[in-house]
């Protein structure tokens, strides 16, 4: 019993100690970001689901109600407080904001602009009201004239992202907490 009880619990630990990490191939192909080294915020990215680009979301919105999947974007910005969201490149003027689902997690609050990232979540249509816009300005660094020039609120797409990963994240880069 013995001889099979050790073998048995060195096979799970190296399983478990492998569990948590993920490849590059299971979410990413291109073969320019095959070299990237990969960050990971929240809870895992499932594997082997095909990328959507930001851009591409209102039209899966429109066409089927809801837009959840792997999405796709170059990051702008993020949050200059806690990293509790990001804004990423979309087709249109404005970047799109991802906020991080339920606070739970955070991304770093600066050193991300112009990094590739995927997140795993959800897009849609929300209301966002004028204090919330104000605070997100407030996050951002915004002038108080840019801030008090707010004054009504906005219909936009969003996602909420579950988990994020971002490509070549520099060592050391500000998280919520760093002072």
């Amino acid at each position: 019993m013995k001889t099979f009880f050790i073998p048995f619990c060195i096979a799970m630990a190296l399983f478990a100690c492998n569990s948590g990490e993920q490849s590059l191939n299971d979410t990413e192909t291109n073969s320019d970001n095959a070299q990237a080294v990969w960050s990971y915020y929240g809870e895992e990215i499932p594997g082997g689901m095909e990328n959507i680009m930001v851009q591409d979301a209102p039209q899966m919105i429109a066409k089927t109600g809801t837009a959840v999947g792997l999405f796709e974007a170059e990051i702008v910005q993020s949050c200059q407080t806690m990293g509790c969201w990001m804004t990423v490149k979309s087709s249109e003027q404005e970047p799109l904001r991802v906020f991080m689902k339920d606070h739970a997690f955070f991304v770093p609050k600066d050193s991300l602009q112009g990094k590739l990232s995927y997140f795993y979540g959800e897009a849609f249509y929300d209301t966002v009201s004028v204090d919330l816009q104000k605070h997100l300005l407030e996050d951002a660094g915004a002038t108080t004239a840019e801030i008090e020039a707010i004054i009504e609120p906005t219909y936009e797409l969003t996602f909420e992202a579950a988990g994020v990963m971002i490509a070549d994240v520099p060592a050391g880069a500000p998280m919520a907490g760093d002072e």
